[in-house]
């Protein structure tokens, strides 16, 4: 277990550092410290899409392995009697759920098509876009 989460962090981080490098590269700003915020449409337009697909694996797999420690977390609290603590965040949940059967290359589409479609919001952050006109729109239409 503790290979597979050695492991999956590795991917996190060799993937968020190919993309935050792009970032690093492209922002104007240089106060800005937050990864997520520097990762917008801009950046996004001008990434390949072996590092777009990159960064959603590194996402993905900070997804899983928050999922398989809460996983462990709940079962170790319920052998013990007491009741379990879900500790996934909204949009580790909305991910999951919106995107169960999705593939990779779908949400590249998907996210690119969006900043094609509005192009005066490529200062927006990529993650914000996945978030609020991906994810949040296939919960609501599955309600």
């Amino acid at each position: 277990m503790k290979k597979s989460i050695l492991s999956l962090g590795l991917a996190l981080v060799l993937a968020l550092a190919c993309v935050n490098a792009q970032a690093a590269e492209s922002s104007d700003a240089a106060g800005m410290g937050n990864p997520v915020d520097q990762f917008t449409g801009a950046v996004w337009e001008k990434t390949t899409e072996s590092n777009k697909a990159a960064f959603l694996f590194g996402v993905e797999s900070a997804i899983t392995v928050e999922y398989f420690v809460n996983a462990k977390v709940a079962e170790k609290a319920a052998k013990a009697g007491k009741r379990p603590v879900y500790t996934l965040s909204p949009f580790e949940k909305g991910w999951m759920k919106a995107f169960k059967d999705v593939k990779r290359a779908e949400i590249i589409k998907m996210v690119d098509e969006w900043y094609a479609a509005n192009p005066k919001s490529l200062d927006r952050p990529v993650l914000s876009v996945i978030w609020y006109e991906l994810i949040a729109p296939r919960l609501a239409a599955a309600k």
